[in-house]
């Protein structure tokens, strides 16, 4: 039903989480969003999911991680019922202050 559809969306949602690799691959994940302020509701649950996943704040609506998270953003998107022009995933081999986020990350 569609009950237990949300149901269990919430409960793979709520356990989400992304795994530290042994050895970094060099590479950033960069989330990018542009979320009307009609679903203002929703684009702060995202923002509270990102900071849960451990998500660095670059701006508002960019936010960076060194590990792969491609089916975390997948389901986040998902759930959410953003579009992959709302919701966004770049990997990204360099950033400025790389510096800053190797120590804000410990890699």
């Amino acid at each position: 039903t569609e009950e237990g559809k949300k149901r269990a969306g919430w409960l793979q949602i709520n356990n989400l989480q992304i795994a530290k690799q042994k050895k970094w691959d060099r590479k950033w994940r960069v989330v990018v969003f542009d979320i009307p302020d009609k679903n203002k509701i929703k684009r702060e649950a995202l923002r509270g999911f990102l900071k849960r996943l451990q998500f660095c704040k670059l701006q508002d609506s960019v936010w960076i991680h060194p590990f792969d998270c491609r089916d975390e953003i997948a389901l986040l998107r998902e759930f959410f019922g953003f579009g992959s022009i709302e919701l966004q995933l770049l990997v990204a081999e360099k950033v400025e202050n790389e510096g800053v986020l190797r120590k804000v990350f410990r890699i």
